[in-house]
């Protein structure tokens, strides 16, 4: 058990280094590129930093652990929004482009009533999954549309140093790869060892260590003073948690929904996206109050499932 848990770290070790290579790399070519910190956090930003959530949950629905698969996209969600969101919006709150946030929220949240819709018979099935998917072609390419709107860079630079970048780039993707395997062989050895079921593990600990790419690159653009980046990167990581990694995982097996899922996840998922959303878009501004807030529906949903498993 020992050596589970120490190959349980290096896992989270080999996400977060990974996803940190793979996101240097991901904003140098945006800023070659001339994409905005807005489009750039809603889309590579986000792609590259729901890898983490995508390989784990794939994997273990290949595997046929299929619990762990919906419970660590919905734990990140939660996540995502009630620790990273919470915390920058609590150590530097900031404004927000109306407009952006308003099309990306409005999308997030169809985006999860459909899900709920989907799971309301207890299963996410293959059938569902092709909903999913259409959802995630439409979020692809409507972000395509937003991309391709920006003013093109002519700088010769940019060919300079792409060979460099792309050998980053499958390093980084690489390691995530390969830690996100060593999470959940090991994740699930150690859930069976405690008796705590793996819907459990994927909504905290897994949940956790596949978001801290967010929880990175969102405490850096912080500090860098980009809250664009920030709040597009979790808005964008949000939706591809459902639109790509619950629809790419269910591809493999039908997800079953727990009764834990319909009575507990989802409403603290909805609830912290209304605490984010209904606000931000009436004073476009995400306060320090607010902030706060998702931080204490956070700790609470973690406080009342190490409860109900006591």
């Amino acid at each position: 058990m020992f050596l589970n848990i120490i190959f349980f770290i290096l896992g989270f070790i080999l996400i977060s280094k990974g996803a940190d290579i793979f996101i240097n790399c991901t904003v140098n070519i945006g800023k070659k590129l001339n994409i905005s910190e807005l489009i750039l956090g809603a889309t590579i930003v986000s792609f590259a930093t729901t890898l983490p959530e995508l390989t784990v949950s794939t994997l273990a629905a290949f595997k046929g652990h299929t619990t762990m698969s919906l419970g660590n996209a919905v734990g990140s969600i939660i996540c995502n929004t009630g620790l990273v969101l919470g915390l920058v919006a609590f150590i530097s709150p900031f404004k927000v482009d109306k407009k952006m946030f308003f099309s990306k929220s409005i999308l997030l949240l169809n985006a999860v009533w459909i899900l709920i819709f989907l799971g309301s018979d207890n299963k996410i099935s293959g059938i569902d999954s092709l909903v999913l998917l259409g959802l995630l072609v439409f979020y692809m390419y409507s972000n395509y549309k937003s991309v391709s709107n920006m003013p093109k860079n002519t700088s010769n630079d940019v060919s300079f140093s792409l060979s460099k970048t792309i050998v980053f780039f499958v390093i980084g993707l690489f390691m995530m790869i390969l830690g996100s395997r060593i999470l959940v062989d090991n994740g699930v050895i150690i859930a069976t060892f405690l008796g705590i079921p793996q819907g459990v593990i994927s909504l905290t600990v897994i949940a956790l260590g596949t978001s801290l790419p967010e929880l990175v690159s969102s405490l850096t653009a912080v500090k860098k003073r980009c809250h664009a980046i920030c709040v597009g990167n979790i808005l964008g990581a949000n939706i591809l948690n459902i639109v790509s990694v619950i629809g790419i995982s269910s591809v493999f097996n039908d997800i079953p929904v727990l009764s834990q899922s319909m009575n507990i996840d989802f409403p603290f998922m909805v609830l912290l996206l209304l605490i984010l959303i209904i606000p931000t878009i009436k004073n476009n501004k995400l306060y320090k109050i607010q902030g706060a807030l998702m931080v204490l529906v956070y700790f609470i949903y973690i406080s009342v499932l190490y409860f109900m498993y006591l």
